[in-house]
């Protein structure tokens, strides 16, 4: 069994026992809290992962880049600097703008609790930090308890202080405890030995990585906004409900889909990268064979989501939820083609040819957008037309991939 595989698996066994945990407990978790209360907290998460992702600007995807150890130790610190100022600047944000914010979104409810989320924010970020400095040491072992100790603390803290106090701050302080704990058990195993000289030497490093928070941190921001626009669409045209019902659909189609999907994505960057810099010609079969063993991986999942779905959730959430089932039908496609594509994104950065990847995001958004915003009258034309947006971008994102790894080979072999 080839290095590839045996960490895909270290990490596909950490998402499996997560995937289960989510699953088991997600039945008492709808009931316990409502619809309405679920939608907001899935609300609160989707804007915590919008400015989580890029609370490092994605300097922290440049620690699994350099050669040397020192330099990617400066760049963890880099990217920790730029954390603390993101976060800082957004908790100013929110306390200025509260309540424009909250309008904008049509989720008055959540005002007691808006201003916690800059705290989300920042421990989103340094959990990013720490996972790509575990894949820099390849420690993924490490990596894999990480997911699964976070899972399983806010999960089941959920459903104790659930019993007690069905609200939306028991969903949201859970979730942060969970976010702070995983993190601050692995720290220390992520932690290089850092050479901090000066500020200038971290100024050389930012400028010499540039590109991740004019290119990466543009294009991730706006990948996952792709992802979450619905969830912003759904509060402002329809109901607290409506989201609530469409984060069950949504967590469950992404589950079985997802079981060794973000493992892929972080062995992906580290050997993809790894062979780009001794070998560049090997990059193309990296690529495939991912795209070969997700795509077989996948289609199970989808099959049984578009035949089966309504039927298991009515019997396993009730009545209640019956449309879940209809949404997750609806999005499986465009589900299943996310989970082939996003491993291979970052193949962008490894060809450093990321304003590539930001330009095509911006005219998938645009579409999204106003695919959405045109069908936004009925609920379920607005799934469809979400679905055949991201089928459309998907597709057109692997090929244009496929072209780019061509030309760099061709370009290498003149």
């Amino acid at each position: 069994m080839n290095t590839f595989t045996k960490n895909v698996l270290k990490l596909s066994s950490s998402s499996l026992i997560a995937s289960v945990l989510a699953i088991v407990t997600l039945p008492i978790l709808t009931t316990l809290f409502s619809t309405s209360t679920l939608g907001q907290y899935q609300l609160l998460v989707s804007v915590i992962t919008l400015f989580g992702v890029v609370a490092s600007l994605k300097y922290e995807m440049a620690i699994v880049l350099p050669k040397e150890a020192g330099i990617a130790s400066q760049v963890m610190c880099l990217s920790f600097i730029v954390l603390l100022i993101f976060s800082s600047v957004i908790a100013i944000c929110f306390y200025l703008f509260t309540m424009p914010l909250l309008r904008l979104l049509n989720a008055e409810s959540l005002k007691s609790i808006v201003l916690y989320i800059p705290i989300g924010i920042f421990f989103y970020g340094l959990m990013e930090i720490v996972k790509f400095a575990l894949v820099r040491k390849k420690k993924f072992n490490e990596f894999a308890l990480m997911k699964i100790s976070q899972v399983l603390l806010t999960q089941f803290s959920m459903i104790g202080f659930g019993w007690f106090y069905a609200d939306i701050l028991t969903l949201f302080v859970c979730y942060i405890f969970g976010l702070i704990f995983a993190t601050i058990l692995f720290i220390n195993k992520s932690l290089m030995n850092i050479s901090f000289n000066s500020f200038q030497a971290i100024r050389q490093i930012a400028f010499r990585y540039k590109k991740f928070p004019l290119i990466n941190s543009t294009s991730v921001f706006l990948n996952t906004l792709l992802n979450e626009l619905p969830v912003f669409f759904i509060v402002k045209y329809f109901s607290l409900e409506m989201v609530g019902l469409y984060m069950l659909a949504n967590r469950l189609v992404i589950l079985p889909m997802n079981l060794i999907g973000t493992s892929v994505n972080k062995v992906y960057f580290q050997t993809a990268s790894d062979t780009y810099n001794h070998n560049p010609r090997k990059l193309m079969d990296t690529y495939i064979q991912t795209v070969k063993r997700l795509s077989m991986i996948g289609l199970l999942p989808l099959i049984i989501i578009i035949f089966l779905a309504p039927f298991f959730i009515q019997l396993i959430f009730g009545q209640e939820w019956a449309f879940t089932g209809t949404i997750m039908q609806i999005l499986a496609i465009g589900m299943f083609l996310k989970f082939i594509t996003s491993p291979i994104s970052t193949t962008f950065t490894i060809l450093n040819k990321q304003e590539i990847g930001l330009y095509v995001t911006v005219v998938s958004l645009i579409f999204r957008f106003g695919a959405m915003y045109y069908f936004r009258l009925d609920i379920s034309h607005m799934f469809w037309a979400l679905t055949i947006s991201s089928v459309l971008y998907y597709f057109f994102y692997n090929l244009l991939i496929y072209r780019m790894i061509i030309l760099e080979i061709n370009n290498k072999a003149k």
